[in-house]
C-alpha cells in the first residue's frame, strides 16, 4: 500500500495560508516534489532545515517512468532551486505591500549508496511550514493532490479549500487568479484562459470525488471580471488519530473556530447522570495517578487533545504543575492546580489565535484592496 496516496489514511500537509496566497509556476512533477518536500520538512525534519527523501518515495508520487529516474528527479530539483516563489509582505510602518522573491530550496545531494536525496529548503519555506498556527493554515490532503494529473487543479485545490470551510460561493478576480498562477502575461483572451486552465482544473477536481465545483462568470459590460466558484468540499476538515502526528485540524482566516471552539457544556445533570468517558485520547497517561486519571477523563471528556491547540495546552499545564509541586506524577493534591492551569492555557491559546486571526483578516482585506487599485 502506498502510504502517500492512501485515501483511507491520508497524509496531511498543514499548508500555511501565506504559501497558498503566494504566486509561482511549476510543472506537475515539480509541484509533486515540492509537496513531498514540504510534508517531509514539516513532519520528519525534527527542527532542521533539510529532509531526506529516498528514490523509492519519489517514485510513489511521480507517475511517468521517464520522470522517475535519478537524472530526471535531479533535474526537477535543480529547476526548483532556480525558480522563484513570491510572497506578499507588508512594507515597513504598514505603508502598503510588496512582493518578496524567494527560492523553493537551497540545494540537494544524492547519495548513491543509500539511494537517498538530501534536500535543503530555503529559510523562508522552512519558516512558513513551522509558523502555520500563527498565520493560519489549510489542511492539504496529499492523497487527493497526488492523484491529480493537472498542475492548475492542484493550485485551485488550495485556493478553494482556503475558504471552503465557511463559504459555498468563493469569488476570485480573473486578474488575481492569473497572478497566483503567474499567468499574468498568458492567455490575454479570457476564453483561452477558461478553456486551457479553469475548465480542465475544475474537471480534475470533480473527478477526485472530494469536490463538487461549478463556476459562474461575473461580467462588467462584456468583459468577464471575476468567477464565482460554487463549491461543495466533501473532504474532512478534521483528521483525528490516536497519535499527535495524525491529528490535524484546518484553520484559515474565516474558519479559525475549527480549532478554537470548545464545547464547554454546563453540568445540568445530577451526579448520578454524569457519564464518565473512558476512551478519550490523553497525550500522556503516565503523568497521572490512578485517581487523577479518572478525574481528568471526567472533567475533560468534551475536549479533543489530539487537537494541536489542546495538546500544547496540556503539555504546558503538566510542566507547570510538575515544576510547582516538584513531583513526577500528578496526584490528587496537585490535580486541582493542574485543572486550573490547563483551563487557563486553553483560554490563552484561544485568545492568541483569535488575535492572530483578527490581524490576518485585516491584512488580507488590506492586501486585496491594495492589489485591486
Amino acid at each position: 500500500m502506498n502510504e502517500l496516496t492512501n485515501i483511507e489514511n491520508p497524509k496531511i500537509l498543514m499548508k500555511n495560508n501565506v504559501l497558498i496566497q503566494a504566486k509561482y509556476s511549476l510543472t506537475l512533477v515539480e509541484n509533486r516534489i515540492f509537496l513531498l518536500m514540504m510534508y517531509k520538512l514539516q513532519r520528519e525534519s525534527e527542527g532542521v532545515l533539510s529532509c531526506q527523501i529516498s528514490h523509492d518515495e519519489f517514485k510513489l508520487v511521480i507517475k511517468h517512468a521517464k520522470d522517475k529516474t535519478i537524472k530526471s528527479i535531479s533535474n526537477s530539483l535543480s529547476n526548483l532551486r532556480k525558480k522563484s516563489i513570491f510572497f506578499m509582505e507588508e512594507k515597513e510602518k504598514g505603508k502598503g505591500i510588496i512582493w518578496g522573491e524567494y527560492g523553493f530550496l537551497n540545494g540537494f545531494i544524492y547519495d548513491e549508496e543509500t539511494k537517498t536525496f538530501k534536500i535543503e529548503a530555503s529559510q523562508k519555506i522552512y519558516d512558513l511550514l513551522n509558523t502555520y498556527l500563527q498565520t493560519g493554515y489549510t489542511p492539504a490532503n496529499l492523497a487527493v493532490l497526488f492523484s491529480m494529473k493537472n498542475y492548475y487543479a492542484q493550485r485551485l485545490y488550495d485556493l478553494l479549500r482556503l475558504w471552503s470551510g465557511t463559504k459555498s460561493v468563493i469569488n476570485y478576480n480573473i486578474k488575481d487568479l492569473k497572478m497566483y498562477l503567474q499567468l499574468e502575461d498568458s492567455y490575454p483572451e479570457y476564453g483561452n484562459f477558461k478553456r486551457r486552465v479553469i475548465t480542465p482544473a475544475i474537471k480534475e477536481l470533480n473527478e477526485t470525488g472530494y469536490f463538487e465545483v461549478e463556476f459562474k462568470e461575473n461580467k462588467v459590460g462584456r468583459k468577464v471580471e471575476s468567477l464565482d466558484f460554487l463549491v461543495k468540499d466533501l473532504d474532512r476538515r478534521k483528521y483525528f488519530g490516536k497519535n499527535l502526528d495524525e491529528s490535524i485540524e484546518c484553520t484559515n482566516y474565516e474558519v479559525i473556530n475549527d480549532i478554537v471552539q470548545v464545547n464547554e457544556k454546563e453540568n445540568r445533570n445530577s451526579p448520578k447522570d454524569v457519564k464518565l468517558e473512558t476512551d478519550i485520547y490523553i497525550p500522556d497517561e503516565s503523568i497521572f495517578s490512578k485517581g487523577t486519571i479518572r478525574l481528568f477523563k471526567n472533567d475533560f471528556k468534551d475536549y479533543d487533545f489530539g487537537n494541536i491547540l489542546y495538546h500544547n495546552a496540556f503539555e504546558d499545564a503538566v510542566a507547570i504543575t510538575l515544576e510547582r509541586d516538584d513531583v513526577e506524577v500528578i496526584e490528587v493534591k496537585s490535580y486541582k492546580y493542574f485543572k486550573g492551569a490547563l483551563i487557563n492555557r486553553i483560554d490563552y491559546y484561544k485568545k492568541e489565535i483569535e488575535e492572530n486571526q483578527k490581524y490576518q483578516e485585516e491584512m488580507s482585506l488590506y492586501w486585496w484592496n491594495d492589489l485591486k487599485k
